[in-house]
This record gives C-alpha cells, structure tokens and sequence, in this order.
C-alpha cells in the first residue's frame, strides 16, 4: 500500500513539475511573441495619426441628408473651399477647361489621408489636360449624401460635364463591424485538461458581438441597401441630364494587402471574411450596368504599398494608380461590358 501511495504521489510531482516548466515555456512564447506583435507596426501610422488630429481641429457645419461639411478653411494638408469643396491647384484654370468633372465619394475619395497635391482629384487632373477635377467629396459620404451633394451642386447652377462618384463599401463597412478575436493567452496544462474535461461547450465559447453581416441574411439587407443608394444617385443625374460614371474602387480585402501593408493581419483577414461574400454578390448585381464600373481588383494580388489602413484609404501612390485606372474610362465615354472589364 506503501509502495502504491509513494509511486501515485511521484507521478503527481512528476506531472506538476512537467505543467510548470510548460507553463514557463508558454509564457515566454507568449512574451515574445507579443513583444513581436508590438514592434511590427504598419508603415503609414505616423501619417495616420497626424492626418486624424489635423481632421479632428477643421471646422464643420451639419447638412441635413449630407452629415457634416467642413467649412472653407486652410491647413497644412487640407484646403476647402465652399461647401466643403477639396481644393488644390488646377492643372487647367477652370475658365479654359474644356470639362467639368464633379467628383463624389467618401474618405477615400476626398483624400483623407492625402495632402492637397495629392489627393484623388489633383492625380486626376494631371492625367486630363483640359479637363477641371471639383471634389465634393467627404468623409463617410455614402451613395444617398452623394446623391444629395450632386442636388445641391445642381441647384447652384455649377458647369457639370460629367458626374463620377467612387464608392461602393463605405456603408458596408460601417455596418459590418468584422470582429478581430482576442490573442489566446496560455493556461497551466493541467487546468487546461481540467478544462477541456468539463467543458459543456459553453465555458470556452466567444461572445462574437452581433454582426448584421455575419449571415445570408444580413449579407443580402446591406446589398440591398447599397443598390437601392446607387440607384438614388442615379435617378439624380437623370433628372439633370447629366452623364454619371459610378466606380466601385479597389478595397484592401480584394486586392491582396495581406502581404505585409497590415500590421495586424488577424484584423485584416476577419475584414476580409465579412466582406468578401458581399463583393462577390455584389459584383453579379453591377455586370450588366453600363455607368457602374467595377475596379475592386484593379491593382492585382500583391500591390503592396497602395492602401494606408484597413479602411480602403489610399496612400499617394495609390491614388496615383487609380487615377491611371480610371481616365481610360472616362476618356473612352464607352462604358460597355468589354470596356469595362479592362
């Protein structure tokens, strides 16, 4: 009995001396690891933290259907003029320009990210000799405010040739808040075997907070939402006898950025698994719609440096290659199937 009791309790010391050094190993895996994960920053973080507090300090005026609109003012990076017009110098004074483009879209359109020289519009002009670039973009201005803008500039009785509005997804991901889970931490071996022995299936269980694009169901609502806001600004241009080019711009999810623009790819790839289900349907919805252009997979796989953030916003030599991407189109005036699959 002696013998049995002294070989049970050996096989315990043996046991928790084992879990210990374990636990020790996972724990400085886990600190390196971590202090990795710390180190490896994305590359554009100082331009993002500079251009955020510089937006924050500009002044805005709410517009009903709109949101808000930066008031005219001048800062280091940003220049705006009335209603919130981007502005920048003009490649060709605007008095001996032979076409007007009014430019809508959100962020990445306004160039949030960029300074004057070198947001989407300055890099548009410079590709259209004879040809002025208007931003009305703004910030989280999706397709209903753009339809609104494209009103307002109506009304003002501005020289409108042609009307371009880049968007596509900027609702889509305001409302399908995709989910980053939290880094395992490491747990003694032996109360994670405890664990996984009583485990009823809810103990380990995530509590993924409530996602409206996490099924079919919620898929199908946002795209949904989307076509019935494009079709609005459709409607808009009509009315005014106005020629409209809708692009859907290149997102980071499609266009291959895992390949080291992200810091956090875990963030990244959850971005990517709630979206990318949308696109593709998406992009069934617009084949056949002459004045919408698809270019979510315009840069390819593996263009590294196009994209600033996980929001799609583009670096300047992004915008430099989506402005060459989408002058043909506007060149051509041909908006068919086949142009549009170039």
């Amino acid at each position: 009995m002696k013998k049995l009791a002294s070989l049970l309790f050996g096989l315990f010391l043996l046991v928790a001396l084992a879990d210990g050094v374990l636990d020790i190993g996972l724990g400085l895996a886990s600190a390196v690891r971590g202090r990795a994960d710390d180190d490896r920053t994305a590359p554009y973080d100082d331009v993002l933290a500079a251009r955020h507090a510089e937006m924050l300090a500009l002044p805005t005026r709410f517009i009903p259907g709109i949101g808000n609109v930066y008031r005219a003012t001048s800062t280091p990076s940003f220049t705006l003029g009335a209603d919130g017009e981007r502005l920048y110098p003009h490649a060709t004074p605007p008095g001996q320009a032979a076409r007007h483009i009014l430019l809508l879209g959100a962020s990445q359109t306004f160039g949030a990210l960029n300074d004057d020289a070198h947001s989407l519009g300055a890099a548009l002009e410079r590709l259209m000799p004879g040809t002025v670039v208007r931003t009305f973009a703004s910030p989280a201005q999706d397709f209903s405010a753009s339809a609104m803008v494209l009103a307002r500039r109506i009304a003002a009785g501005d020289r409108i040739d042609r009307v371009v509005v880049i968007n596509g997804f900027v609702d889509l991901v305001n409302h399908c808040s995709p989910w980053s889970p939290p880094r395992p931490r490491p747990r003694p071996v032996l109360v994670e075997m405890a664990i996984r022995l009583t485990d009823t299936g809810e103990t380990n269980r995530r509590a993924v907070p409530e996602d409206g694009c996490g099924t079919p169901e919620g898929q199908a609502a946002a795209l949904e939402r989307l076509m019935a806001e494009i079709d609005g600004v459709r409607q808009i241009a009509r009315r005014g006898d106005l020629p409209l080019t809708v692009i859907v711009p290149p997102v980071p999810y499609v266009a291959g950025a895992d390949d080291g623009s992200f810091a956090d790819l875990a963030l990244f790839r959850s971005y990517q698994r709630t979206l990318e289900p949308i696109i593709a349907q998406f992009r069934i919805r617009i084949a056949d719609m002459n004045d919408v252009v698809d270019l979510t997979g315009a840069f390819g796989r593996g263009r590294k440096g196009m994209f600033v953030d996980l929001g799609g916003h583009y670096s300047d030599a992004g915008n430099r290659v989506l402005a060459s991407r989408i002058v043909p189109l506007l060149d051509s005036g041909d908006m068919s199937a086949d142009q549009k699959s170039k």
